[in-house]
């Protein structure tokens, strides 16, 4: 009787054929693809400026952390060019041409007659200096230590930074074209604060 009982059960089985086929997987819902961020926009070139130049890496970064005294005796640091812009200014103080000074004193002038410009000379002293004298425009005094912390490897060399400390171009000695004077340098300022405040 248990022989045919097994029997049985073997051709019950056989008559169901092959075992059933797993199921099929669960389909796994897929991550959404990251949303790219659109590149930040490259700024057109501008007469006067550089803003994409391999002589200073840093253009469109924020301006590194930096403390110097002014001639004047003000403490001038990173903060205090937040809101405004700035051309910041480099030269060694004791090899200034005549003609770099004649620019300089211009372009002094031209960002006192504008109400949302400053412009800070950072010379960089020699050793011999002890008590520069007073310049007739911004100055602070640099034993090399601030134009090394911004990265500045030339001189003369000037920054334009916005107010949101991001440098935003950088050009070389204002006297090289010397029948140009400071119009481009000016042109190029106003060029570049209008792409900065176009709509993105």
């Amino acid at each position: 009787m248990r022989h045919v009982l097994i029997a049985s059960v073997l051709i019950a089985l056989a008559a169901c054929g092959q075992p059933p086929a797993e199921p099929p997987p669960t389909p796994v819902a897929e991550a959404p693809a990251a949303q790219e961020l659109p590149a930040a926009p490259a700024r057109a070139p501008v007469e006067g400026w550089e803003t994409a130049s391999p002589v200073y890496s840093g253009i469109g970064s924020s301006l590194p952390e930096f403390s110097g005294a002014r001639l004047t005796g003000e403490t001038v640091t990173r903060e205090t060019l937040r809101g405004r812009w700035t051309i910041l200014g480099f030269d060694a103080f004791d090899t200034t041409s005549d003609a770099e000074k004649t620019h300089v004193s211009a372009l002094n002038s031209a960002a006192d007659q504008d109400p949302d410009l400053d412009f800070v000379q950072i010379y960089r002293l020699p050793a011999s200096v002890t008590a520069p004298r007073v310049s007739q425009w911004p100055s602070i005094s640099d034993d090399g230590s601030i134009t090394a912390a911004l990265g500045v490897t030339q001189t003369p060399a000037y920054l334009l930074i916005g107010p949101d400390l991001t440098v935003e171009a950088w050009r070389g000695a204002l006297s090289m074209n010397p029948t140009d004077g400071i119009k481009p340098v000016i042109w190029g300022i106003a060029e570049i604060r209008k792409q900065v405040s176009a709509p993105q």
